[in-house]
């Protein structure tokens, strides 16, 4: 029922089942002593912790999620995230609005 109630609620919204279009973002959480080595530090946001990296239809329907030290690069994340949408979705993911974290900067310049 988890995994068939967000297309029940993209087609109600006159969206196809699966979506061709998906958001990537991370977010850093503060660790607490009890993270240990599993911490690491977000030098762009100036805190220790973990790294979260989802992935959101555009209706912002959670797809994937994957929990990394902060100190791990979004860039790097960007391959397991994508073939975790691929298989989730059978392919349907066309296209990813990312922020500058999960891109390589002057490709294409």
């Amino acid at each position: 029922m988890v995994d068939d109630l967000p297309m029940l609620l993209r087609v109600a919204a006159g969206h196809s089942a699966d979506p061709s279009a998906v958001i990537l973002d991370g977010r850093t959480l503060q660790s607490s002593p009890e993270s240990g080595a599993q911490a690491g530090f977000d030098r762009h946001k100036h805190r220790k912790g973990s790294k979260i990296h989802m992935v959101v239809d555009t209706l912002g329907f959670l797809l994937t999620l994957h929990v990394t030290p902060a100190n791990e690069q979004e860039l790097a994340q960007v391959g397991l995230l994508a073939q975790q949408v691929q298989d989730i979705n059978g392919d349907s993911v066309q296209i990813a609005f990312v922020d500058q974290g999960y891109t390589l900067i002057g490709v294409g310049s």
